[in-house]
């Protein structure tokens, strides 16, 4: 449907996710991608006011799904723009983003600080 034109940051379901949002909650990364890769936005507002980097900081340290990977949608969303993040000054268990405070579990707080580095074997 994405590549017969429909919109991607349609809304929809109980809280008004978009398709990204969705992804992302679930921690699938091969549709975060294809997404992003088609155009959709980490800025993209669900229903609850927040955008895809709160849906990820909530995800990654709840863990609603059993098997999603959090780490890599993180990895899909900085490749595809997301801005860098750094350890809050006051708070080391805080990654400030864009200007925004938000919590994550420790593997995609790795890899938004660009401490998740693949290795060179």
């Amino acid at each position: 449907m994405i590549e017969l034109g429909w919109p991607l940051a349609a809304q929809g379901g109980d809280w008004k996710a978009s398709a990204l949002n969705l992804a992302v909650f679930r921690g699938d990364a091969g549709l975060t991608q294809f997404l992003l890769a088609h155009g959709a936005s980490w800025q993209e507002k669900h229903g609850y006011g927040d955008d895809v980097l709160g849906t990820l900081s909530w995800t990654s340290v709840n863990e609603p799904v059993a098997d999603g990977d959090w780490a890599a949608c993180a990895r899909a969303l900085v490749a595809h723009g997301l801005p860098k993040g750094e350890r809050d000054p006051t708070n080391p268990d805080v990654v400030l983003i864009a200007g925004r405070k938000k919590c994550f579990s420790a593997e995609v707080t790795d890899v938004l600080l660009g401490a998740d580095k693949p290795s060179q074997d």
